[in-house]
């Protein structure tokens, strides 16, 4: 039914602006539902967040509640929010009077809400999807307003924490160890032809390659399955092996044929390794594409197993069953000599248990929390992944990962637009949980290899490589890590700047800016030309920009007195934007075609600015100053990197280090190893 409508006033007066409601819903496809439409206040334009929207892989796709990797952030217009497509997960509204709202729909461990076009406005609609009735009273919406959208969007998350309790958000997790490290996995090179002979030969060739790649997953094509005598109903465009929605998990042993000795082989030539440190496997939530099996050699696990049909089961609907199932799968991966593991397909859960059970949301949510535990408990860390629904963020109480856009596909320009826009935006949305994992990447890509390299830099999550490891471009890669593979990452994951928030990158002439903040107060800011069909676009540096940064962390920072250096590394020039006194406050440029424009904005303090190292991406990342004066600029390095200062200084005189002018108030900085290691003084011979 639906009723009179939600007033976004009086959710806001709730506490912590959560709508509670009693639900009553029949059994799934019983009567026409349960919606409540939202009285919006007036607004001028609104971000909305859900699967197969416009521009995506097939729009006309409605998959919900499923909706794989495919969360589009559309922009919309009033006048069309009557037709936004349902399974809204999220949405961004810039209000007619000033400041943004922030909506998020909640899951419970019984319920789950989502957003969709109704009439003149949004509703929100609720269901479990599953053959018993429920009658409840549970927290269905949170809201908050804010004149920042980062911060409204902090706080409706916030909110969502306190109301739910099923989930952790990302400052309460740590990121695990091998993620700051430079990967590699199997899957863009190999697909599902992967074996045995194919992976040791892999590893050696690694090592051969001269880059520092630490660790490596396995993905997709090592599991032992069958053909299915039905298939499991899924969408179109699953990003899957072509027969993969008849397949069905056997057992938790590899593939006999592809794996004669199981995992021993590559464990032992692993423990020899001396670059590779860790390792992980790619799994199915679902067992397989098409489930699990019902002749399987899972033994006494049976019992805790569901038959959702003639040919399927799926962990029964209990919290024992559940765990019981996850807990012996993740062990086996434990024995294998896996340090984490990467799940797919999470998605699909819900739908696969729809009119099977008492309560779908009920037996996806056992589910989640049973992997998160298992993990928890005997693995090091866990990628969520094909997981753009609420359902699966509402149960992340330990994993720190979600995949956050589509497949990267080596060679596409049209994906490669859309991954890039995807990953950055749907950071808006689902970054408050988890850093967002960006996708493997080819180094050797001819069409875009150098923007995925950038765009893994101010990701903060994982930077992995999918080439065959002949083929790596190591002077692509370098700049991306230390000699220890060890990552210079942002401080927090890059988010779409505030002009960008509402941009079509797509069609608009505005290109698609993002910013993360890096240490020092520093900030990464990378513009897209992502239009398509091609035209030029035009992008705009301003110290809102660098605000938005550091409202990334919490803080505050404003534009120091002395300005706002900003750093071209390709032009390898130096602009100093924001100084009082000085009326250029924002820096203005134009992309041609598919591109990027990357800059560092580093701040201009006591009469230095500190690049960083001139060679690596998030060059400010690599260095940490110590002390700072008119006079005096002390910072240490962690290896001998050429080191890039600007300063207002006529001369410089360096110690425990080599230096040169080279440019108009450039200084190139070459460190010399000391007892306590790299630490450079850097002295004025007088002010300008």
């Amino acid at each position: 039914m639906v009723s009179e409508g939600i007033r976004i006033e009086e959710v806001l007066s709730q506490p912590r602006g959560v709508w509670r409601q009693r639900v009553r819903l029949a059994p799934d496809g019983v009567g026409p539902g349960w919606s409540h439409p939202l009285a919006l206040p007036a607004f001028r334009r609104c971000l909305y967040f859900a699967p197969f929207q416009r521009h995506a892989i097939n729009p006309d796709l409605d998959l919900w509640p499923e909706a794989y990797n495919q969360c589009h952030p559309l922009p919309i217009a009033p006048v069309a929010i009557g037709a936004a497509k349902r399974g809204g997960i999220f949405a961004l509204f810039e209000l007619a009077e000033g400041g943004y709202l922030a909506l998020l729909p909640l899951v419970s461990g019984t319920l789950m809400t989502w957003l969709h076009g109704a009439g003149d406005t949004l509703a929100l609609g609720a269901s479990h999807f599953g053959n018993e009735p429920l009658e409840d009273k549970l927290p269905l919406l949170a809201v908050a307003i804010d004149e920042s959208p980062y911060r409204a969007i902090k706080a409706v998350w916030a909110s969502a924490r306190e109301a739910c309790g099923t989930f952790r958000l990302r400052s309460e997790k740590a990121l695990p160890e091998m993620f700051g490290y430079l990967g590699w996995c199997t899957w863009e090179q190999y697909r599902d032809e992967i074996s045995e002979p194919v992976i040791l030969e892999a590893i050696t060739a690694i090592e051969r390659s001269g880059l520092p790649i630490r660790w490596m997953l396995i993905d997709d094509g090592h599991l032992h399955t069958s053909g299915a005598d039905t298939a499991i109903e899924a969408g179109a465009d699953a990003e899957a092996p072509d027969d993969a929605q008849q397949r069905k998990l056997l057992g938790f042993e590899p593939e006999r044929g592809k794996f004669p000795q199981g995992w021993e082989r590559i464990r032992a030539r692993l423990k020899q390794s001396d670059l590779l440190r860790w390792s992980g496997i790619w799994l199915n939530f679902n067992g397989y594409w098409g489930g699990i099996a019902h002749q399987n050699e899972l033994g006494p696990l049976n019992d805790h197993l569901l038959a959702i049909s003639s040919a399927t089961k799926l962990p029964a609907d209990t919290p024992e069953d559940a765990g019981a199932f996850y807990a012996a799968w993740i062990e086996r991966q434990a024995a294998g000599g896996f340090d984490f593991v990467k799940v797919d397909n999470m998605g699909q859960n819900i739908p696969l248990y729809r009119d099977h059970c008492a309560n779908a949301v009920r037996a996806t949510h056992l589910n989640h929390q049973a992997l998160e535990t298992a993990v928890d408990e005997q693995l090091d860390g866990m990628v969520n992944c094909m997981a753009h629904n609420n359902l699966c963020v509402f149960n992340a109480r330990h994993s720190p990962l979600l995949r956050c856009s589509e497949d990267y596909a080596k060679e596409n320009l049209w994906r490669a637009k859309h991954h890039l826009h995807n990953s950055f935006s749907n950071m808006l949305w689902m970054g408050q949980v988890f850093w967002g994992d960006h996708d493997m990447f080819h180094s050797s890509d001819t069409v875009a290899a150098p923007l995925m390299a950038r765009s893994k830099a101010v990701s903060g999550g994982p930077i992995y490589l999918s080439d065959d490891p002949a083929h790596f471009n190591a002077a692509l890669v370098k700049p991306l890590c230390l000699e220890s593979g060890k990552l210079l990452m942002p401080l927090a994951p890059a988010v779409p700047v505030p002009d960008s928030l509402f941009t079509d990158p797509y069609e608009d002439d505005e290109a698609f800016a993002v910013v993360a903040p890096l240490a020092g107060r520093c900030a990464a800011w990378v513009a897209y030309n992502l239009t398509s069909p091609e035209k030029p676009v035009r992008a705009r540096l301003t110290a809102q920009d660098y605000a938005a940064a550091g409202e990334q962390l919490g803080e505050c920072w404003q534009t120091p007195p002395e300005g706002l250096l900003v750093w071209d590394p390709d032009a390898r020039t130096a602009t100093v934007l924001g100084a009082e006194g000085d009326d250029a406050q924002d820096g203005e440029l134009v992309l041609p075609g598919f591109g990027d424009a990357f800059r560092l904005l580093v701040p201009v303090v006591d009469g230095w600015a500190l690049i960083g190292a001139v060679d690596k991406v998030l060059s400010p990342q690599a260095c940490t100053v110590i002390r700072r004066t008119p006079a005096l600029l002390e910072f240490t390095v962690p290896e001998p990197l050429e080191m890039l200062v600007w300063t207002r200084a006529a001369q410089v005189i360096a110690e425990n280090a080599d230096i040169e002018s080279v440019g108009a108030n450039l200084w190139a900085v070459r460190p010399r190893p000391t007892p306590e290691g790299y630490q450079v003084r850097l002295l004025t011979g007088g002010r300008i």
